[in-house]
């Protein structure tokens, strides 16, 4: 192994017992259910990643393989993104309509099959409909459920404390920085999607689930789970990376469609305006290297740069370009991402409940 590859080996080394750390602070400090749900996508990741770098053969089950292709669940074609939201809405909608004590009261449609979680000051940061569908779930409310969620969790934890001990033995594990604890998610607020609502404004029931699932997503990051940590945290830039990119994706994707097909009205103008990229943002280099660990080989290490935030890795794949300035870039993206798709909402007239 030449010396370049050995420096490399030992910073992939080091992001994995980094975000082990991160992580484990998380487990250890946050227990609130709603948080644990929308943050299980980003754990199921390092499960997967970690195991992939490290070459190990292990139980890894099928649902942490599946929390973890959710993060990429709309990477393909649009048509495919309004399928599988239509199918988990129905799914849901049969679950909840079942529900109903009296089989009269079944025609009656005055169920609810979607809850959505708020911050207090009304961003929505996740969804029931999008749960059940990365955990496998029809129903929230069984014991199987509970069982399934529980084992699930009991995994990742397993996992993670066990890479962070492992790690502990040879170099000690880095300080953590937390800027807050204790996350509390308690506004709610239900609705039936077969039915006209104040949310969904004049878009089509799969249009607006489409764009449920993206901003709760990108919301949760940025509402929830970034106030947690400092800006240099390296993990949670790794979350911010891959969430505004696949979000990015999506809307890339909607655009494409609208543009070949009439099934679908949207202000294609206010959509291409989000998309208009100033520069190359998603390096193919930097991509692969924020989804996987393993970074042998891949040209984004440099030893000139490799005391810079992130290793360095910025700077060598946009041509020196610091990690501050690339950040602020990511963040702006993120902004307008998230600015067009709570525009596809309505929530000024809804009233929340507290859970």
């Amino acid at each position: 192994m030449n010396k370049d590859s050995s420096i490399e080996k030992l910073v992939e080394l080091k992001l994995i017992q980094e975000d082990a750390g991160t992580i484990l602070s998380l487990m250890k400090s946050e227990h609130d259910s709603i948080f644990g749900m929308g943050i299980i996508p980003y754990y199921a990741l390092f499960v997967q990643s970690c195991q992939d770098c490290l070459h190990k053969e292990g139980s890894i089950s099928e649902l942490v393989k599946s929390c973890r292709n959710y993060i990429k669940v709309f990477e393909g074609g649009f048509s495919k993104s309004k399928r599988r939201v239509s199918s988990v809405d129905k799914i849901q909608n049969m679950r909840f309509q079942s529900m109903l004590r009296f089989r009269f009261m079944k025609s009656w449609n005055i169920h609810y099959n979607l809850g959505i979680y708020w911050t207090n000051n009304k961003h929505m940061i996740g969804n029931t409909q999008m749960y059940a569908d990365y955990l496998g779930l029809a129903n929230f409310s069984n014991d199987y459920a509970a069982e399934k969620l529980y084992e699930l969790g009991y995994e990742i934890g397993k996992y993670v404390a066990s890479v962070n001990t492992a790690f502990g033995q040879f170099k000690e594990p880095s300080i953590i920085e937390r800027t807050n604890n204790k996350v509390e998610i308690q506004y709610y607020y239900d609705l039936n999607t077969n039915k006209k609502n104040l949310i969904f404004l004049n878009n089509s029931k799969d249009l607006s689930l489409f764009y449920l699932n993206l901003v709760c997503s990108i919301n949760f990051v940025r509402y929830i789970l970034e106030p947690l940590f400092l800006s240099d945290n390296n993990w949670l830039f790794r979350v911010e990376y891959i969430v505004t990119y696949y979000t990015y994706r999506a809307l890339e994707r909607l655009s494409n469609y609208c543009e070949n097909n009439n099934d679908i009205i949207v202000d294609r103008d206010a959509l291409m305006s989000v998309l208009d990229l100033d520069f190359a943002i998603f390096d193919s280099k930097l991509r692969s290297s924020m989804m996987h660990y393993g970074i042998k080989d891949e040209g984004v290490i440099s030893l000139e740069n490799i005391d810079n935030p992130l290793y360095g890795m910025i700077e060598t794949c946009f041509g020196g370009m610091s990690f501050k300035s690339y950040y602020s870039n990511l963040r702006k993206l993120e902004d307008r991402l998230i600015k067009y798709l709570e525009g596809q909402f309505n929530s000024d007239q809804i009233y929340l409940k507290k859970l």
